[in-house]
């Protein structure tokens, strides 16, 4: 049985969610992620404070987990994130995950989070969350 891929709603900061949308970033980096299920999916942009807005999405075209140094190194030329910042984020743990996205597409018209909230009963992702389909929907029309 083949199943349909996951869509997720990942949170990132405004001045890296920008970079993906316009193709500059294409690894977002993660602590924690589902490795199972969401390749082929769609991660839809939600750039946090003070945008508070989902403003795109891109296709998960890979999730793989690496210890931290190997995914500094994988990573440092796509990510756009400097060493320093990259070693605060990943400080205390011993791997992380790369998400490999591909296909970034401005959204024609954005989902505010008061929307998100009211409308689907959806909040901001702490780090992600499982996209609703009606959401995807509304960002993808």
């Amino acid at each position: 049985m083949i199943t349909k891929p996951k869509n997720v709603i990942i949170s990132v900061k405004p001045e890296y969610a920008l970079k993906i949308i316009s193709g500059e970033k294409t690894i977002e980096l993660r602590r924690r992620f589902p490795v199972d299920g969401v390749v082929g999916g769609l991660a839809l942009i939600y750039a946090s404070s003070p945008i508070k807005e989902i403003i795109g999405y891109a296709i998960i075209e890979e999730v793989k987990e690496y210890r931290v140094g190997t995914l500094w190194n994988l990573s440092k030329n796509h990510a756009c994130v400097s060493k320093d910042f990259f070693n605060s984020y990943f400080e205390g743990v011993e791997s992380g995950f790369a998400l490999k996205l591909g296909m970034p597409v401005k959204a024609l018209k954005t989902l505010q989070l008061k929307r998100m909230e009211e409308e689907f009963y959806v909040s901001a992702p702490q780090s992600f969350r499982y996209a609703p389909e009606d959401v995807l929907n509304c960002v993808a029309a």
